[in-house]
Order: C-alpha cells, then structure tokens, then sequence
C-alpha cells in the first residue's frame, strides 16, 4: 500500500475552502465517468470483501465522477487480469499483453492486501502468486515478464541473450526493480496476516522454493555489483542482450553488453521500469527500491527461522546476513556516486544513472521506481532535503526533459511511449509524496479529466489532448490511482469525502 505519513497539521479553513471551490486542473470537470466494471459473471475473479468494501466508501464521496473512477479503477486487475487462479497457482497478465510481468503483477496487487485477513480465496490468490515468483525467478532471474507455461515461444524468442531464454520467459530484459517486486510482495502478503504463505502441509516445501528464489534473486544482484574490468578480467558474461529493432531503446551497445561502468557497492542493470535500455548501468530509484526491500526480507527471514529439510536455520541466517550487506553497500553507493550538484540549479540531488565513471544523467521517468517515487518505495522521507531538491527539479521543463505541460494537463513523462506524452502514473506518485493539499486535489483532478470519458487510467496521454492516449487496459495504473484514493482518504478525507467515517483500509505491518 502507500508509506507512512508524516506528521501534518490539519489544513487551515482557508485551504478547506480552496478544495472545496476547486473543479479542476482544467478549469472545469466536463469528464462524465462511465460505470465501466465488467458484468459480474465476466470478471476474473471475485471478491466479496473488496465488492463490500467499495459499495460502502463509493456513497460516501463527494463527487459521483470520481466515485464511479474509483469504483472501476481499484479492482480493476481482480476484475480483468487474473489470467488463472487454483488451490496452488495464480497467473496476472498485465492487462492488453498476455503475460505477467514481476514489477507489473506486483503493485497491480498492493490495494488489496488489507484484504487478506478477512477474505480468504484473496489471501491464497496473492500467496499463489508470491509462489509463482519464486518458480519464475528460478527459471530465469534475468527476466523481467512471463509466459503462463512453456508450451510456446513468446513473440521475443528471437532474441539474442546470455543467459539463454526459454519458452517461459516472455521477454527477457534484465531489470533490477523486478527482483525488488518479488522481495516487495513476498514481505507485504507475510506482513497483512497471510494464513496461507508457507503455511499448511506444503507450508515447508514452499518455503524451501522461495528461499531459493530469493537466494537466487541475491546471487544475481551481487553479481551485477562487479564493474567492466572485473567482468572483462575474469572473462565471464553473466548478461547480455541484443535484438533486431528499429528502437535504440530495445536493444544495448557494445554487442549487448551495455554502457561500461566501474565498481560503486550499487547493482547494475541494462534496462529500466519502462523496459528502455539504460543510459548508465547504475539506475538509483531501482536500487533505492532493492535497498529497501533487502532489508524487509532479510528480517523476514530472521523473525520466521524455522526447521527445513532443504535450507538448514544457518543458511537462513546467512542469507539474510548477506542481504543487510548487500543493501549496505548499495546505500553507501548511491550517496557516494548517485547523489550529485545539478548544473541549472546548484542543489544537491539525486542522479537517475550513474556509471562509477563521474557521469550521470538526470531526468525522471514516470515509471515506479522513479525519483519523484524515492517515499513511496521507503527510502527518504518526503521532507528530505536531497529529495526535495529532487523533486523541484523532475516537476520542471527547464530541469527535466520528460517533464511535459500542456492544455490537457502536466506531468512527468519518458521516452517509451514518446515526446509529450503525460503518464497518469507520474501524476499519481507526484500527488502521493505530496504534502500540499492543493497540489494533491491538482493531480486528482488532473486525472479524472485524463480519463477522457473511459472511466480508466491509460498508460500515458497528449499533453493538450486527453483523448489521445496509448493502452486503454493498463492495470497498473488503475492500482494505482485506486491506492492514490486510498491515500487521499487517510491524509485528506475532507478533499472527497462527505464526512470522516470508517471507509479507511487498515494495513498490517510496515508497508514502505
């Protein structure tokens, strides 16, 4: 789900009044929202609890429009996405592509684990999937989506890669943020009261699997600590990728080894969240985010120590010993390489990429893990100064240059989809790491008019035309607007609720 607030005073009668008067970014809210859920028989999977849930918050909201939003946003990948559930599997296609993405499955997923106490087929749904992680991260650590089964080749088989790809991996580009989702949800489901996770008769052997998932998830990450030279030296190719395109951004240099770079404690990967090859090896929201979430299973792992006829109680120990150690080092490498004075405006902020070499890139990408995101993955604070620093500078056209504005709204952007082009998801992480009440209520309303009358999050759309959009079943973005709503309820109730009632989702654990 969302970080934990800081603290806040209450907003002062003033500002109470400049969101109640305020319709929209726009101007005005001439978005009428379509009642857009599936017929009952047709959704992918039932929730009693999250139906129930909806029908009592959705009366309670000041805007019928953004009700409705809601309403057809939050369950959006239970409703569409669960390509196949069973007492033991559980397969999320991201939404308009037939294939399950580790990033993409897993914050699909985030709005429901205050669910899982109460709902049962939901807490084995979402345990299902933490277990198809861990199969999946065994059969290629490198992968960053996957197909249902091997019974097929994906529409990549023809590309070129060390390690070699098989049909259950459906595209294989190495992203280090993937790796951090499996850590993400295997901690959240365990930290929401899961009754299912490494429980019952098959509760060890499951265990055993994902502690060799996760195992295998640390190998690879250590791995890519090494530099050029060291790679060179020992004369060994852990990952390389090449494939026939037209997009520079689909493919890598140097043979498909990548952009070289030099020892810094970080892990290096050669593609982004967006799926767009890297600049410089080193991406800091990618590793910020695996900073954080080492650290979450590597004490998982020692508050659940138990007898395994597969991983003894030391090896358990030392694998989380080696996970503190390597999000050790990654801490100390951001701060000693990522972080850097930006030339326009003097202040000290984080770089996007790095290569150990001196040179970095800085820029931000719509996509989570991003810089605008650094809070809601754990990491700082969102009154940290180096992010605040960050942040002015991604939120400007004379700093960023993915940052767009336009009659249809602003917004950060990126190169996948292409000069222009605002994502919602942007907007949505701006106004969650967000302590200015207008500022959030001005990224609500920015999305509702992005809609243009679906009733849904797309994947991005024309920064004067909200009715030129790309990918109308993006069920990320849907998540992820519904955790947005979710946050406003907790940090703002007053900006869309008719009266503070107990519509609040409570979430066991920390959730960072």
């Amino acid at each position: 789900m969302r970080f934990s607030p800081l603290p806040r005073a209450r907003p002062s009668l003033l500002l109470l009044l400049l969101i109640s008067t305020t319709t929209s970014y726009l101007g005005s809210t001439a978005v009428d929202v379509p009642d857009g859920r599936p017929a009952y028989e047709n959704r992918t999977f039932h929730s009693d609890s999250v139906d129930t849930y909806l029908q009592s918050v959705v009366e309670q909201f000041q805007d019928e429009d953004l009700g409705r939003l809601f309403s057809n946003t939050f369950p959006n990948t239970l409703d569409t996405t669960v390509g196949f559930h069973s007492s033991s599997d559980t397969f999320i296609i991201t939404g308009d592509i037939d294939a399950m993405w580790l990033r993409d499955s897993c914050n699909q997923v985030l709005p429901f684990l205050p669910f899982i106490k109460s709902d049962d087929s939901l807490d084995l749904l979402l345990s299902n999937l933490v277990m198809r992680m861990s199969r999946s991260v065994l059969i290629d650590s490198y992968a960053n989506a996957f197909n249902f089964d091997a019974s097929q080749a994906s529409e990549h088989a023809s590309d070129s890669r060390i390690p070699k790809m098989s049909n259950s991996t459906f595209e294989g580009k190495y992203e280090l943020d993937s790796l951090a989702a499996f850590l993400k949800l295997s901690r959240l489901v365990h930290s929401s009261g899961s009754t299912h996770l490494f429980q019952g008769p098959s509760g060890p052997s499951s265990k055993s699997l994902w502690l060799r998932a996760i195992s295998a998830a640390v190998d690879t990450m250590v791995d890519q600590q090494q530099s050029t030279d060291e790679d060179e030296g020992e004369r060994r190719v852990n990952y390389e990728f090449q494939r026939t395109t037209e997009a520079a951004t689909d493919t890598l240099m140097q043979g498909g080894k990548g952009a070289p770079c030099a020892r810094t404690g970080m892990s290096k990967c050669q593609f982004r969240p967006s799926d767009d090859a890297v600049t410089y090896p080193f991406l800091i929201p990618a590793n910020a985010m695996a900073c954080v979430e080492l650290r979450h299973v590597s004490n998982l792992i020692t508050s659940t120590l138990s007898p395994n006829p597969d991983v003894t109680e030391d090896e358990q120990r030392e694998l989380a010993g080696r996970m503190q150690t390597l999000a050790d080092d990654i801490e100390s490498g951001i701060y000693a390489h990522g972080v850097i004075t930006h030339r326009v405006t003097g202040k000290r902020v984080f770089a996007y990429e790095v290569d150990g070499f001196g040179n970095s890139l800085f820029m931000d990408d719509a996509n989570v893990p991003s810089l605008l995101a650094l809070p809601y993955l754990g990491f700082v604070d969102r009154d940290d100064e180096i992010y605040l620093n960050t942040r002015e500078a991604i939120l400007s056209r004379s700093t960023n240059p993915f940052f767009f504005s336009g009659s249809a709204g602003e917004g950060v952007g990126g190169p996948h989809v292409g000069y222009g082009y605002i994502w919602p998801m942007g907007v949505i992480v701006r106004g969650m790491t967000s302590l200015d009440g207008g500022e959030v209520k001005k990224c609500l309303d920015m999305l509702v008019e992005a809609t243009a009358g679906t009733g849904f999050m797309h994947e991005s759309f024309w920064k004067d035309d909200a009715n030129v959009f790309t990918r109308s079943w993006f069920a990320w973005a849907n998540s992820l607007f519904g955790e947005f709503v979710v946050n406003i309820m907790e940090e703002w109730p007053e900006m869309i609720l008719k009266q503070e009632g107990d519509v609040i989702l409570k979430q066991e654990g920390d959730v960072s």
